[in-house]
């Protein structure tokens, strides 16, 4: 049997049209549920759902949650289904790997060292994904074809706005230029002249009630990130976690026994780890930190601070979450803040470099 009339029929799979903002859903419910999980259950004594030999973990609930995540799309269209499905799909994750202690250990351990990092490890592909969906698409004639005629059933509930109209058009012509097939030329045609006529109803704009304050705050953020005082408070940060990481690095060098003979441990080869890590990012960001506040308007040093602050997120401060467990929550959003600032003001260089030239 030839298995050419099977794989003729796959096809390249195309992005969901707004697909970047039901995976950022998913990342804020997946944080909050595991953050919001522990301080429940330190708050009130890890208590337990049963009685006897009965103990309902919530990790069923994290299960039933992406069940119900599962099923909606399937059986149900919409944004409103979409958006419902992103929250229930990251608080099932959320709480099902909040127990991923008990599933790697004999001992069904809770508070296995190892799970507070293998928790964060998730978290940052789950990122790493977002980042790479929030990429612009190549155009593909199909994938235009496709996402326009996603818009269109926001039509059918009378909630296609004039922007998403604009994008509707501009996929609908790319269509009709580009599609390798006649019936997708033609297709997108017809929808063109159809939405081109005016036969859509445009929902009005959403009432920005908080338009005034997003534009005063950007604006004031454009003046601050292109100001002396925001950049030195930046490179103050950058200074103290270059040497806050040095220091910490000398403190656990000092305390660190090697054998002689050779033969380490795993942990004690984990600790050499911790050390390489701390040190290569610990100098970065000194490095970067150092530069700008002797140069000033370096692109180098924010470059270097740059790499530094991913280093120390996506290594250090996973190997942190094994030593500190889930006190390196707030390490961890403060070295996520600075990390914006310098790419806000990395961008603000770029955007200036372009204006000169």
């Amino acid at each position: 049997m030839s298995l050419h009339p099977l794989f003729g029929r796959l096809r390249r799979p195309v992005r969901r049209e707004g697909a970047e903002g039901y995976l950022f859903l998913v990342l804020v419910s997946f944080a909050l549920t595991v953050i919001g999980t522990r301080w429940f259950l330190e708050l009130t004594g890890f208590p337990r759902i049963g009685g006897g030999d009965l103990h309902i973990a919530h990790a069923l609930w994290g299960g039933a949650a992406l069940f119900v995540a599962a099923l909606l799309p399937i059986v149900l269209a919409g944004r409103l289904v979409y958006r419902s499905a992103a929250i229930l799909g990251g608080a099932g994750i959320g709480l099902f790997i909040d127990e991923v202690g008990k599933f790697i250990t004999a001992e069904n351990d809770y508070f296995f060292p190892a799970a507070a990092p293998i928790i964060y490890a998730t978290f940052l592909l789950s990122v790493i994904v977002w980042l790479r969906v929030r990429q612009p698409p190549e155009p593909d004639p199909r994938a235009q074809l496709l996402g326009a005629l996603e818009l269109l059933e926001e039509s059918v509930e009378g909630d296609l706005q004039r922007a998403e109209v604009d994008a509707l058009c501009e996929r609908l012509r790319s269509a009709a230029e580009h599609a390798p097939a006649a019936e997708q030329r033609r297709l997108a045609t017809h929808l063109l002249a159809f939405v081109g006529a005016d036969a859509l109803r445009v929902a009005p704009d959403p009432v920005d009630r908080l338009g005034s304050l997003r534009a005063g705050w950007q604006s004031r953020a454009d003046a601050w990130l292109g100001g002396r005082g925001v950049r030195v408070g930046i490179v103050a940060a950058l200074l103290l976690t270059g040497l806050g990481q040095v220091w910490a690095l000398i403190s656990i060098a000092t305390g660190l026994q090697l054998d002689p003979a050779g033969s380490l441990t795993a942990v004690g080869w984990f600790r050499i780890l911790h050390l390489a890590v701390e040190a290569v990012a610990g100098l970065l960001v000194l490095a970067g930190g150092s530069l700008v506040a002797v140069v000033g308007r370096h692109r180098l040093g924010w470059t270097l601070a740059y790499v530094g602050l991913l280093v120390t997120i996506t290594l250090g401060d996973l190997i942190g979450f094994y030593v500190r467990q889930f006190d390196s929550i707030l390490l961890v959003l403060g070295h996520l803040v600075l990390l914006a600032a310098v790419v806000g003001y990395r961008d603000e260089l770029r955007a200036e470099v372009g204006r000169m030239s």
